[in-house]
């Protein structure tokens, strides 16, 4: 059996601010929801269950749609308190803080205990810092190159220990190491993942993709974003609805199975394991 980990950054659209535009006060929760309850409907459609990395904001703004999901056997991690955070530059301290009260506050509002985290842009704090605070897996590591953000290029592919965490990579291929996730699954259409899906889960056992809520939502051009911020937008809203469900109707025909991480994680006995089983 080779497992879909299917995961969604549910997190407030916040990037006409990263990019310094003037945003509406609660547009960036609102925009994300609406993109939220369409991908819900679909995950609920096809019975595929997710691990959902939430921010502390999004889920107050969306905590209706995130009860539903967990009742339906989906998995609540945690992502941040505000998507804005970048516990990566904080001390210590200030990080483990930070992190320790969207743990907590998540935990006592959807009554569930969080395990998993991944960083909001992928920069996390030290791994100490992680572990403090009581997680026990990350998904902080896409192993791939991605200009003007990070270079993973040589890191392990598939689950491995790291610092006294596991760490369940996001697929990408062996040998280029190509993505095939929310951005490059949207510009690069079907043929991409077409191309790319038999060699990303190739001996890892798992395909693990990623998306966002706000990807589900159709938005008004924006004047005065770059090309990289016009790309992260492109063919967003129902025509990329259209494409995950096809994405998700071709894994599950070939013999993906949908699973949550730490199910994932459980039924493979990784909990002890402190090396990976490939690369």
């Amino acid at each position: 059996m080779t497992a879909l980990l299917f995961t969604v950054d549910a997190e407030e659209f916040d990037l006409p601010a990263e990019y310094g535009l003037a945003q509406a006060p609660g547009d960036d929760a609102a925009i994300s929801r609406v993109g939220y309850e369409r991908l819900l409907g679909l995950l609920h459609e096809r019975g595929v269950v997710a691990t959902h990395f939430a921010t502390a904001l999004f889920a107050d703004a969306a905590a209706g749609p995130i009860r539903e999901a967990l009742v339906r056997g989906h998995e609540l991690a945690l992502h941040a308190w505000s998507h804005r955070d970048d516990c990566a530059s904080m001390t210590p301290e200030a990080a483990s803080a930070r992190l320790s009260a969207a743990k907590r506050h998540l935990e006592a509002n959807f009554s569930v205990t969080v395990r998993g985290y991944r960083a909001n842009r992928f920069r996390s704090p030290a791994r100490a810092v992680l572990r403090d605070i009581g997680l026990q897996w990350t998904s902080n590591l896409h192993p791939t190159w991605v200009p003007g953000s990070y270079n993973h290029f040589r890191a392990p592919r598939c689950i491995h220990m790291d610092g006294g965490l596991l760490e369940v990579p996001i697929s990408v291929t062996p040998v280029l190491r190509l993505p095939l996730s929310w951005f490059w699954l949207r510009n690069f259409g079907w043929s991409w993942f077409r191309a790319c899906v038999r060699r990303a889960s190739a001996h890892s056992g798992y395909l693990h993709l990623y998306v966002h809520p706000w990807e589900f939502t159709e938005h008004a051009p924006l004047l005065g974003l770059p090309l990289k911020g016009r790309l992260s937008l492109r063919r967003s809203g129902t025509p990329f609805l259209d494409l995950v469900a096809r994405v998700l109707r071709y894994a599950q025909e070939h013999d993906h199975t949908p699973q949550t991480i730490s199910a994932h994680l459980r039924e493979r006995g990784y909990e002890m394991k402190e090396a990976c089983e490939c690369c």
